[in-house]
């Protein structure tokens, strides 16, 4: 009995170790808020809005979009209404310039001021700026070890 365990962690372990294995995770909440509301309730419950830092978090993001038609909040905002300096609500997480993440044209405080950042809807899965006061479903994030 004991040896079978130890092989199971050991495979278990082996896997994580040569393969991606997702440390962090993520959760969609289906009720609407507001950007500043969802923040609220993401550290409250889980650690912060969801923190978008390589292709498989954005992968594992755009599962979600699949079934909402007016997509996602996501932990991106602009602290200033005139110099765009983006950040992530997870303190300690900095924002790096990805001109790929966002939808052509964005952002453009279309929506002014579009503070806020929100996902698409898929298939485009791309960011967009909004209102903070916007409401949207959102993604937390789960900083602890699964």
């Amino acid at each position: 009995m004991q040896w079978s365990l130890f092989v199971l962690i050991l495979m278990g372990l082996g896997q994580c170790a040569f393969s991606t294995c997702p440390l962090d995770e993520y959760h969609f909440i289906s009720e609407t808020k507001t950007w500043t509301e969802a923040q609220s309730y993401c550290r409250k419950h889980h650690t912060d809005l969801a923190t978008v830092t390589n292709k498989t978090d954005m992968k594992r993001l755009c599962n979600y979009t699949k079934n909402v038609k007016s997509g996602i909040w996501i932990g991106l905002y602009n602290q200033t209404d005139t110099n765009r300096t983006w950040h992530w609500s997870l303190p300690g997480v900095e924002y790096t310039e990805t001109k790929t993440n966002w939808v052509t044209g964005e952002p453009n405080d279309d929506t002014f001021p579009g503070n806020c950042v929100r996902l698409h809807p898929f298939p485009s899965d791309e960011w967009a700026d909004n209102r903070c006061l916007e409401e949207f479903k959102f993604v937390c994030y789960n900083g602890e070890k699964m």
